[in-house]
């Protein structure tokens, strides 16, 4: 039979005390505190990351009210150019028009004045012509 020695038996607690007090103190302990410290990291980071993405989202509206306004002045900015050029080019249509016009009139004139000198030419020699058609006439 198996006898059981109450000085082993009590010496086996003991040992077992000792064994889970030192391990509590030199691996558990510093293991729970390890882990908590990295529960506390991952919350900590993730309250960053949220706040990062809270302020990434304010700068995207930031950025997008900035790009709008960008493209309301350079839609602004090119109306006005483009404004400007057709006022420019209204602006030297009127001018050449007015250069041909008043080159039409002095054409107009030089005209008048060349048919009014032919017109002279011709009636100074409406008698040599008369002379050579009667001439003529009288050979027939």
């Amino acid at each position: 039979m198996i006898e059981i020695s109450v000085f082993a038996y009590i010496f086996t607690i003991v040992v077992f005390i000792g064994l889970v007090g030192y391990l509590n103190r030199r691996l558990y302990q510093p293991m729970l505190n390890f882990m908590d410290a990295r529960d506390a990291a991952i919350q900590k980071d993730e309250k960053l990351a949220s706040q990062n993405l809270a302020d990434v989202g304010s700068e995207a509206l930031e950025i997008e009210n900035i790009l709008s306004k960008a493209r309301d002045e350079a839609a602004k900015i090119r109306e006005a150019g483009l404004s400007e050029i057709e006022n420019e080019n209204s602006k030297k249509i009127e001018e050449k028009t007015t250069s041909l016009e008043n080159d039409l009139a002095s054409y107009l004139q030089d005209l008048s004045k060349q048919k009014d000198e032919i017109k002279k030419a011709l009636e100074k020699q409406i008698p040599d012509f008369r002379a050579g058609i009667k001439e003529k006439l009288a050979r027939i």
